[in-house]
């Protein structure tokens, strides 16, 4: 795949390191670009072959980033700095010779997807979509499914809280809502809950994978996975609905 490093710049002065890989290497302005928020684990490095999917099947260039404290980038992660790294990547992606600002999309995949809706719900404006997969509700029902044995007390020490279905309900955009069935670390559910409360959205769409999991619904899916990311992309860059 044709790429190059990227350094992109927060609002407090942190160096963030990101990828741009083309789907066409001589003329990406005229392809889309999908902003590419990743889950906790891992790196850029890990998403490879996810990447490679969305270059070649679906012809869209990806910009994904490595969070603050991640990879080559400076800094530590917390909530607050993984939204100003989003904010500037899309302010960077908004002002490159090399990307089309009007057909920008975001994803974001577990805790990606809640740094994907903070910024959709901020920034739907300038985007064509977005699309949340195998993302949680919020910090505080995570707690509640994966520690229940101090979820009583969670209000004594939570200082993390992604409330993901607050911001998804601020969203202009239209929305994307991707659910792997047998995820085991977000229940389900919490996908559904997501595309209910999408409730602002020009539109929006929940695909359902049978057999997915949290980490791999993109593998697992197949070419079912590959054809609702077309379908959604043809839905929202459609001249008339």
């Amino acid at each position: 795949m044709k790429y190059r490093d990227v350094e992109i710049v927060t609002k407090d002065k942190v160096k963030l390191h990101a990828w741009f890989v083309k789907a066409n290497a001589e003329d990406p302005k005229s392809c889309r670009t999908l902003i590419f928020f990743h889950g906790n684990a891992g790196n850029i490095g890990s998403r490879l072959p996810n990447i490679e999917i969305l270059v070649k099947r679906t012809n869209t260039n990806v910009l994904i980033l490595a969070y603050r404290g991640y990879g080559d980038s400076e800094g530590a992660p917390s909530e607050e700095g993984l939204g100003l790294d989003a904010e500037a990547t899309l302010e960077y992606a908004l002002n490159d010779d090399e990307i089309n600002s009007d057909r920008i999309f975001v994803f974001g995949r577990s805790l990606g997807a809640a740094v994907a809706a903070r910024l959709a719900s901020e920034k739907s404006k300038h985007l064509q979509g977005i699309i949340l997969e195998n993302g949680f509700c919020s910090i505080a029902d995570m707690v509640d499914h994966l520690m229940p044995m101090v979820a009583k007390f969670k209000f004594l020490i939570q200082r993390i809280f992604y409330p993901t279905v607050d911001y998804i309900r601020k969203a202009t955009c239209p929305v994307l809502i991707v659910r792997g069935v047998k995820d085991e670390i977000v229940p389900s559910f919490h996908g559904v809950e997501l595309h209910r409360s999408a409730i602002k959205a020009r539109f929006r769409t929940l695909y359902e994978c049978a057999e997915g999991d949290h980490n791999n619904t993109w593998r697992i899916g197949g070419e079912e996975y590959i054809q609702a990311f077309k379908r959604f992309f043809a839905r929202c860059e459609a001249k008339e609905e």
